[in-house]
């Protein structure tokens, strides 16, 4: 059985201004969302993206999209939303949680978080000491995801089952690599594109 992924898409980001970070156009063709469907599933992920029930874009993605009626609660209530979608639909030992604005993010990333997730650990990637996406959750973590609230994510359930958090070495700076504005996006793209291949 593929593991399952949730890539986060709910928030629009204010201070991308009136552009939609979701839907930002990358340099070798396509917008940021569906290029980490088409990574994730070359990954062998099973995809599953999360948006607004109030602001459904689904038509514009590529994969199946999960209706998150409190995503404007923020992004705990997303991740709440979608686990509690997975628990019903998915058997799967664990799942991977990746947001949206991380363009750089290779797919051996991805690999090398699936392959060392069980359903009793947590396993995060890390680059030269630094943490970053996605993270992969056990199952034995999902009821806590569940119960999520709030715009901190999953910080808290990391924080309280920290003695089963496993790192993983990765050789990708684009785990931790976002943008918040256009032109911190432009630039990004601009100065990492060699690194870029066709999806």
């Amino acid at each position: 059985m593929s593991l399952p992924i949730l890539i986060l898409a709910a928030g629009k980001s204010r201070r991308f201004g009136s552009a939609d970070k979701r839907f930002a156009a990358l340099p070798h063709g396509g917008v940021l969302v569906n290029a980490l469907v088409r990574r994730s599933r070359k990954a062998g992920l099973d995809v599953s993206v999360v948006i607004d029930a109030g602001d459904d874009v689904s038509a514009r993605i590529d994969a199946p999209c999960i209706l998150s009626a409190n995503a404007s609660l923020g992004m705990g209530h997303s991740i709440a939303d979608g686990l509690a979608h997975l628990r019903v639909s998915s058997s799967a030992l664990g799942v991977l949680i990746l947001p949206v604005d991380l363009p750089l993010l290779r797919i051996e990333s991805l690999l090398a978080v699936a392959k060392n997730l069980r359903s009793d650990n947590i396993v995060m990637p890390v680059y030269a000491g630094r943490r970053g996406h996605p993270v992969g959750f056990g199952r034995r973590f999902w009821p806590q995801l569940c119960e999520l609230r709030g715009d901190v994510g999953a910080k808290s359930v990391l924080t309280s089952q920290a003695k089963f958090v496993e790192e993983v070495a990765v050789g990708d700076k684009g785990i931790y690599q976002d943008a918040d504005t256009p032109a911190q996006m432009a630039e990004l793209l601009l100065s990492l594109k060699p690194r870029l291949r066709p999806e």
